[in-house]
């Protein structure tokens, strides 16, 4: 069959080549242009050169990956020159390579020699510091990372002595002022094993005992190293995974109860829910503010023992005193159909009546219930604050729709808080707050008791004047 002479052949749709730098679009490159670009970037970058370099050696020298790593950080070591913030990633990102080039290249050829220089890396930790702006805490990151993964190459090297890991422990944790082994005892646990566990408990005991007494509130020194010599003994309980030694620790502190819902938590994951009951019972004396931090623990350890009474009494308790809708819901979710209408209407009274009135109307948002929140907002608008935009806005969006009056009554709350103080930096919140009142006002009825638009626009206007920068954003009704 012939095509038609006045047919036009169907064009096609043009290919789309992507040009997004990805590892795919990278491959159809090939080997060899890859290698070209790079070695071009590399005589322009001196940190991709040693990338590359380090990269190449653990590939095809690796008997000589260990001293080059080693190289490299003595040189960061050295170096005196200061870091602002704009160098300082580029330098976590090359400590980074070199930590995982540590732990997944160097450890398979020679754990010791990788032991030897990740330690190095944990060890250069102060002088990085004391010389870079590391406001974002990245590098400290790193730095931290770093001593976790030595603490898990000890545990990698074959017939390693407990006691040498104790001594090296001890030493890095003496040296430690910036918190770069906070981590470090967590994951030495394999390294450390039954033997070492006591050996460094024992010894951080003796530490303990022979500090000398706290004269008081300005005795800083001594009072700061007793309570690192107990944080280490809570950090060694928890590897050791021993709740009763966790316990211990914590009667050598002078604030145990601080440590109360630590030990009720950690008693809970061994099962021995009624003690950690026990503990929890000692915050009664406690401000109420304080044991609200416990109360979910607390609901927990009573499921857990089958007092699902005191459960719910204790959710409840703190829905009324917090209007907290996660511990309502769990609330309603174990009752029965029955009692659950009643006390959906003994929770909405109470929130009707809640004295933070900003809080009661974002509770009856979220429960959601948007003719409560509605009724709400008629009856308490002079208690809310205005100031408050983070709950009134989405309120009033949230409302628009189905009922205007009280989303406008909202949106002249936020509006008139930004003028009275002569926000300025807030106008064009406030002009877009005008625009919305405009928006709703075809939809108010003069049934509904509230300023019209037009009235509530003059009187606006009459008040506030003289603040043209505000005027200068608002288009004439």
């Amino acid at each position: 069959m012939t095509r038609n002479s006045s047919e036009k052949p169907k064009s096609r749709a043009p290919v789309k080549v992507s040009t997004t730098v990805t590892k795919a679009n990278l491959q159809a490159l090939g080997a060899d242009r890859l290698a070209d670009l790079l070695v071009e970037l590399a005589e322009q970058d001196a940190s991709l050169s040693r990338r590359l370099r380090m990269a190449l050696t653990a590939v095809h020298a690796k008997d000589k990956l260990g001293k080059e790593i080693e190289k490299r950080l003595r040189t960061i070591q050295r170096s005196t020159s200061f870091l602002p913030w704009e160098r300082v990633r580029p330098l976590g990102t090359e400590l980074d390579t070199l930590r995982q080039s540590i732990l997944n290249d160097l450890s398979t050829v020679d754990v010791r020699q990788a032991i030897s220089a990740m330690r190095l890396l944990v060890e250069i930790a102060p002088s990085v510091y004391e010389r870079s702006d590391d406001s974002s805490g990245y590098l400290s990151d790193i730095f931290r990372e770093a001593a976790s993964d030595l603490g898990a190459l000890w545990g990698r090297q074959a017939n390693r002595d407990p006691a040498n890991v104790v001594t090296d422990i001890l030493t890095l944790l003496d040296h430690d002022g910036y918190g770069t082994c906070d981590h470090l005892l967590a994951s030495s646990g394999a390294s450390l094993g039954e033997t070492g566990s006591a050996m460094l408990r024992n010894a951080l005991l003796v530490r303990l005992r022979d500090l000398p007494a706290s004269k008081g509130k300005r005795d800083y020194h001594t009072d700061i190293a007793r309570r690192q010599t107990i944080g280490h003994l809570l950090d060694l309980a928890d590897v050791m995974g021993d709740v009763d030694a966790y316990i211990e620790a914590t009667n050598l502190s002078d604030r145990q109860s601080g440590y109360i819902g630590n030990i009720a938590r950690r008693l809970m994951d061994k099962g021995r829910h009624h003690e950690a009951i026990a503990w929890l019972d000692r915050e009664t004396n406690e401000t109420p503010g304080f044991r609200r931090g416990h109360d979910d623990l607390r609901i927990e350890a009573c499921e857990a023992v089958g007092d699902r009474t005191a459960a719910q009494s204790l959710r409840w308790t703190v829905f009324r005193e917090t209007l907290s809708l996660s511990h309502w819901k769990a609330y309603q979710r174990h009752l029965s159909d029955y009692d659950a209408i009643d006390a959906e209407e003994a929770a909405l009274d109470h929130i009707r009546n809640f004295s933070n009135r900003t809080v009661a109307l974002s509770i009856l948002l979220g429960w959601p219930v948007l003719n409560e929140a509605a009724r709400f907002v008629r009856k308490h608008a002079e208690a809310l604050d205005g100031r408050d935009y983070e709950t009134l806005r989405p309120a009033a969006e949230r409302l628009s729709e189905a009922y205007p009056h009280e989303a406008t009554l909202l949106y002249r709350l936020l509006i008139e808080a930004v003028l009275d103080r002569g926000l300025s930096r807030y106008y064009a919140y406030a002009a877009k707050d005008l625009a919305s009142c405009q928006l709703l006002a075809p939809m108010l009825s003069m049934v509904a008791g509230i300023e019209s638009h037009d009235a509530f626009w003059t009187r606006l206007k009459a008040a506030h004047k003289r603040k043209q920068a505000f005027w200068s954003l608002v288009a004439d009704p």
